[in-house]
């Protein structure tokens, strides 16, 4: 069990209740060692802007701040990002969403394991050195 970055609809089905493996993981990371967890500030910014409620917004604000964050020098980050973007478009990969760009770069950078469940993460992986939880 190495490092994972768990991207925002693993948590969001967490908070969900919801089943499934990428959620049983985080839970067995959870149980585990928390260390282990990271996040990036575009996961924490996607999660929070969803929320419906103030006091839902701070209850999730106090658990996703007790996990370990990347925080990446964003000039560099958002250059390597559309970089990384420009690549996998070069090799015929579209990407839906620029914001998968920046966290894949995030754990890319960090040799970190993103464990998802959006299918525009497999697409970076299977065009770049992103590595993602199968």
């Amino acid at each position: 069990m190495g490092k994972a970055i768990f991207d925002t609809y693993i948590w969001i089905d967490l908070f969900n209740n919801k089943n499934n493996r990428q959620v049983n993981l985080l839970l067995d990371y959870v149980s585990s060692n928390s260390d282990l967890i990271y996040l990036t500030l575009t996961i924490i910014q996607e999660i929070l802007q969803g929320v419906k409620t103030e006091v839902d917004f701070l209850q999730k604000q106090n658990v996703l701040m007790s996990f370990n964050c990347l925080g990446p020098d964003w000039k560099e980050t958002s250059i390597a990002a559309a970089k990384l973007y420009f690549n996998v478009r070069k090799k015929g990969i579209t990407i839906r969403k620029s914001a998968d760009c920046l966290i894949a770069q995030v754990s890319i950078l960090n040799g970190v394991m993103l464990v998802h469940n959006d299918s525009d993460f497999d697409l970076i992986a299977s065009g770049s050195d992103l590595k993602v939880f199968a």
